[in-house]
């Protein structure tokens, strides 16, 4: 079939032919940025060639920058809307440059984004004039699908029923300070939980069952404060626990003697549950565990890897192939540099997070169901577009007009080619035409790129943000005057509101919450909702560094996530782990 781009085919074979590689077909670069080298790999050139896009000018954690600062998940903001005049819940300040409409006005036909749309002038920089595209079509207040049913203080969710303040969920009922989930029912305060019911606190999980304190778990019910645990119940303060019962701090004790002592904690008690906190961190550090969290990872490099293979440089990459320098990413196949999202193919550089079923995508944001499309942000079920904003169902666009297939491949080519050699075509979008102020991305809620100052001279706009914040009106309790015990918690606690003292921050509780806690015997928590859940994604941190270090059980060499300062000692190679505990 002949190329629908020649010229820019014909400019893209002739830069690859003058290419020196290496002797194994590889090749060293310096960072635009960091000034930092990099290696391109030959596997890696050969993706690039493949897909008609030039090599990265950015090392692999400079582009991961990019991509997180594109997306603004977690942090909310009451602003003025942009076509009803009141006041909303936005991820965009009101000082942002952007109209926003409310999510639902943003999802409905109220309004036509093809009536912004604007032809290419050949004489400009095309970020100039995609720059002024986003500027002009209305951005939605939220990524919260039409299919969220009482769910308005949530973001990047579809199909939830009754959230409340719940991030990067699919599918979700009764949650609240809930992030980075899928199929929950009744949790509080959890993070990265699969298809689990009445937990509080737990993390890295799937199947769970009334779990409080968690961790990296699965198959197990009615537990307290585990780490690694399967198919286990029953069981208090224990690691690496196999299809046990009755376990009580690693030691079985059968049905009677766990009830009793388990009757004998009072976990309502904020005092008694701090001691419980720091013995199970204690636990945590002592624990035997692997030199990756990966299982069933062949042929990858990288951390929190699930039954993939191929991948390389990924972070929490699952069900996926031949996928390389992403994070966030499930059943995806022959992607690079992805931020999120399921079902991705053949695509390269997008952020996505919540994303699902795009095809042949590139340099784009917030796309869904799309193909071939190309620098775009906020687009749905499209095909061949290119520098569009918010369309829904379109097909061979540019800058939101609609052209024949055939008129649209020609300015295609001459738009392409042109941005090649103005050295635009290749480069994602420049970092001061990104949508939020860097402060409020996913960057500023994970350990990593607090280097504000560089992100500031790379053209990241780190000015301060206010977050969305409780109104002052009322009696004001500090925390620390707090009861002790949720037992001796009256009904107006709902009146008041509360102030973190730790964090600058006043707070309230909600019925449901409060509901919860009494339910299940778990005292208030003292630390602003915000504050609460950036602690769990502070742990764990975008920039993975692999350290060489001995395995604690066979003295073998290893590369792993810990490193020799790590308070994790007990750390050991993956036959170890496997032989002694599975």
């Amino acid at each position: 079939m002949p190329s629908q781009t020649p010229q820019f085919d014909k400019a893209l074979d002739e830069y690859f032919k003058s290419i020196r590689l290496d002797r194994s077909g590889g090749l060293k670069k310096v960072c635009r940025f960091s000034s930092k080298e990099f290696y391109i790999r030959p596997e890696d050139i050969e993706f690039y060639r493949k897909h008609y896009v030039p090599l990265p000018t950015l090392e692999p954690e400079e582009r991961r920058r990019l991509r997180c600062a594109t997306s603004n998940s977690y942090t909310l903001f009451k602003r003025t809307s942009s076509y009803t005049r009141k006041k909303i819940i936005s991820v965009y300040p009101e000082s942002s440059p952007f109209k926003v409409y409310e999510h639902q006005i943003w999802y409905s036909d109220k309004w036509n984004p093809m009536d912004f749309g604007r032809s290419y002038d050949p004489e400009r920089s095309f970020f100039d004039q995609w720059d002024d595209l986003q500027r002009a079509v209305p951005h939605p207040s939220l990524i919260s699908d039409p299919t969220n049913v009482q769910s308005d203080y949530t973001n990047v969710s579809k199909n939830l029923k009754n959230c409340y303040f719940t991030f990067d969920q699919n599918k979700g009922e009764d949650l609240y300070y809930h992030q980075c989930c899928n199929e929950d029912r009744n949790c509080i305060e959890c993070w990265a939980l699969d298809y689990s019911d009445t937990c509080y606190e737990s993390k890295i999980g799937d199947h769970l069952f009334k779990c409080f304190w968690c961790e990296e778990s699965k198959q197990t019910t009615e537990s307290y404060f585990l780490w690694d645990c399967r198919n286990s119940s029953h069981c208090f303060m224990s690691s690496n626990l196999r299809n046990k019962k009755y376990y009580f701090r690693n030691q079985y004790i059968g049905k009677e003697e766990y009830e009793k002592r388990i009757k004998e904690i009072n976990f309502g008690s904020w005092k008694e549950l701090e001691e419980l906190k720091k013995e199970f961190l204690t636990l945590k550090h002592d624990a035997p565990r692997r030199e990756l969290n990966n299982s069933n990872a062949i042929s990858s490099f990288g951390d929190f890897i699930r039954n993939s293979k191929n991948i390389y440089f990924g972070l929490w990459v699952w069900d996926s192939e031949n996928v390389a320098y992403s994070e966030g990413v499930e059943d995806s196949r022959d992607s690079y540099d992805i931020l999120g999202g399921t079902g991705n193919e053949l695509c390269y550089f997008l952020a996505n997070v919540w994303a699902e079923d795009n095809y042949d995508c590139v340099f784009s944001y917030h796309i869904d169901n799309c193909e071939a499309v190309e620098y775009s942000a906020y687009c749905r079920n499209c095909v061949n577009c290119f520098g569009c904003f918010g369309l829904d169902n379109k097909s061979y666009c540019i800058f939101n007009i609609q052209y024949s297939p055939k008129e649209y491949w020609a300015r295609l080519d001459e738009i392409k080619t042109r941005m090649f050699f103005a050295g635009e075509y290749g480069e994602f979008f420049p970092p001061a035409m990104l949508p939020f102020p860097y402060r409020s991305t996913q960057v500023a809620y994970y350990y990593g790129f607090e280097d504000y100052e560089n992100a500031k001279k790379y053209g990241y706009d780190t000015s301060s943000v206010e977050a969305l914040s409780e109104k002052v009106e009322g009696e004001v309790l500090d925390a620390k005057d707090l009861p002790d015990d949720i037992r001796d918690v009256k009904d107006d606690i709902l009146k008041k509101v509360i102030y973190d003292v730790k964090n600058k921050k006043h707070f309230r509780y909600i019925k449901q919450e409060l509901a919860f806690y009494r339910m299940h015997g778990i005292p208030l928590p003292r630390e602003h909702p915000a504050s609460r859940m950036s602690r769990w994604r502070k742990e764990l941190g975008l920039i993975v560094r692999y350290h060489r270090r001995k395995c604690a059980r066979c003295g073998k060499m290893m590369e792993t996530v810990y490193g020799p300062d790590s308070p994790e000692k007990n750390v050991w190679c993956e036959s170890c782990y496997l032989k002694e505990i599975g």
